[in-house]
């Protein structure tokens, strides 16, 4: 991805090698808590915290609290002054930069959502967070939570490497906020109460699904606006995609997969929704659940 000399986003809160990464709200509330305890309970049997008893996934909490990639990380430092710091805040700045004239083009104004970098662990408007979840966005304070040694777990342990794998990831994150800002999230909350089981998986895969594809159509804008890609970075971009579909988290921990417990989607899905917002940039391809 060619992203030197652009400007790089100022809206990021770098809170590595601080002692409990420090920010945010604090511990949730005890409203959050009850509705999330349904969540962390099967993590708190599990033996790392981070793995779904029966299905082996590698995991992250997931509901109206945090919405994340799939996949967990392990904490390592970088440093502050490094490429992969530079280059990360270059692509937020990118991400601000098109959706800021999808907005605009629609007559809207598109709030930013601030990017957080910690490391091990921090706090934030959706409880304690950690590298463990893998990054995740939190629609309580708009934010973007991301261990920067997610990435090279994401290249050695899932085989996703390249820097346009990385800003896809972020992208995805990013997609979580477009769909808070429209008012998804709230209304999938809502569905949720009304289904069971299954179903409510279901209504999980949609809204990860739908934040691939707002990703692909950040890409198709990046290159339309910067020339930005090169040969080779849709590729990365859809086998990170790829790598972190729930059967083939699965099949790596237990060998099979399990469709109906799916909360991400599919390898499958999840880089077909990504390319479908690369074809034509447009948002209203993206409607997961339905027209």
């Amino acid at each position: 991805m060619k992203w030197r000399d652009r400007k790089q986003s100022t809206n990021v809160d770098d809170r590595r090698g601080r002692s409990g990464g420090g920010g945010g709200r604090g511990l949730p509330s005890i409203g959050t808590l009850m509705f999330l305890w349904p969540l962390v309970k099967p993590l708190l049997r599990s033996k790392l915290g981070i793995a779904v008893v029966g299905i082996g996934a590698a995991a992250y909490f997931i509901g109206p609290s945090l919405l994340g990639m799939g996949g967990a990380s392990s904490s390592k430092d970088v440093d502050p002054n490094s490429e992969d710091v530079a280059f990360i805040k270059t692509v937020h700045g990118d991400i601000e930069t098109v959706w800021a004239k999808i907005f605009a083009e629609a007559g809207q104004r598109y709030p930013v959502p601030e990017l957080v970098l910690y490391t091990g662990s921090t706090t934030s408007g959706c409880g304690p967070a950690s590298s463990r979840m893998g990054p995740f966005y939190c629609p309580a304070d708009t934010k973007i939570y991301v261990d920067m040694g997610f990435f090279e777990d994401l290249e050695h342990k899932h085989g996703a490497g390249g820097d346009f794998a990385r800003a896809y990831v972020l992208a995805h994150e990013v997609g979580h906020h477009i769909q808070n800002l429209e008012g998804t999230l709230d209304k999938v909350e809502t569905a949720k109460h009304r289904v069971t089981g299954n179903d409510k998986n279901q209504l999980q895969v949609r809204v990860e699904l739908q934040a691939d594809c707002y990703a692909g159509v950040w890409a198709h804008h990046v290159q339309k606006q910067f020339k930005a890609l090169e040969p080779g970075d849709l590729e990365e971009a859809l086998t990170a995609a790829a790598s972190i579909g729930d059967d083939r988290l699965q099949k790596q921990a237990q060998g099979f997969a399990i469709p109906h417990t799916f909360t991400h989607g599919s390898s499958k899905q999840r880089a077909e929704w990504f390319a479908r917002g690369v074809k034509n940039g447009r948002v209203q391809d993206c409607q997961t659940f339905g027209s």
